[in-house]
């Protein structure tokens, strides 16, 4: 006869265990697809979650003008409509004077955007003096010079690198 004794109450019952390498071969790649989809489907549903921020050009400032050249200070507005927080890593930047290519480039810029929140970001531009002689010529003749703005903001999100363009437009008054 055999006797069985019911377990302690104090002592955990061990339940059993299948290890995953005992289940066959389709069964075992069946869950790992299904575990792929669902990751992949948590990620798209964050993806759409995510709210692209908004950059828009606030002004253009010309800080000098010399012999050699100028610079300019391109100030752009950059809302962030998510809860947290967003960080820049590069901007690139190309600046028209009326039809007239001035000046392009790219700046790494590490910059941390607020959330829910709006950030002015200062894009220092390099000109030289014949990229802009047309445009003098206009300023003098006209008393104003019509610009043009355009580029990319890249920033790190939880969700991967996004890339985010901006452009506008403008007229620089010499009165200013």
């Amino acid at each position: 006869m055999t006797v069985h004794r019911a377990p302690h109450p104090s002592l955990p019952v061990a339940s059993p265990r299948v290890p995953f390498r005992r289940f066959p071969l389709r069964s075992r790649i069946f869950a790992l697809a299904l575990l792929a989809l669902a990751l992949d489907g948590c990620k798209t549903l964050a993806r759409q979650a995510f709210a692209q921020p908004v950059v828009t050009v606030k002004d253009v400032k010309v800080r000098s003008v010399g012999l050699e050249g100028g610079s300019l200070d391109v100030i752009l507005d950059v809302y962030n409509p998510n809860e947290y927080r967003l960080d820049a890593t590069a901007i690139t930047y190309r600046v028209w004077v009326d039809s007239n290519e001035i000046a392009t480039g790219e700046i790494e810029k590490v910059l941390t955007l607020t959330g829910k929140g709006n950030s002015e970001v200062v894009v220092p531009v390099e000109f030289t003096l014949a990229a802009v002689q047309k445009a003098l010529q206009s300023l003098t003749r006209r008393g104003y010079v019509n610009y043009r703005v355009a580029g990319e903001f890249s920033m790190v999100t939880p969700f991967g690198k996004i890339t985010r363009p901006y452009s506008g437009t403008g007229r620089w008054d010499s009165m200013r």
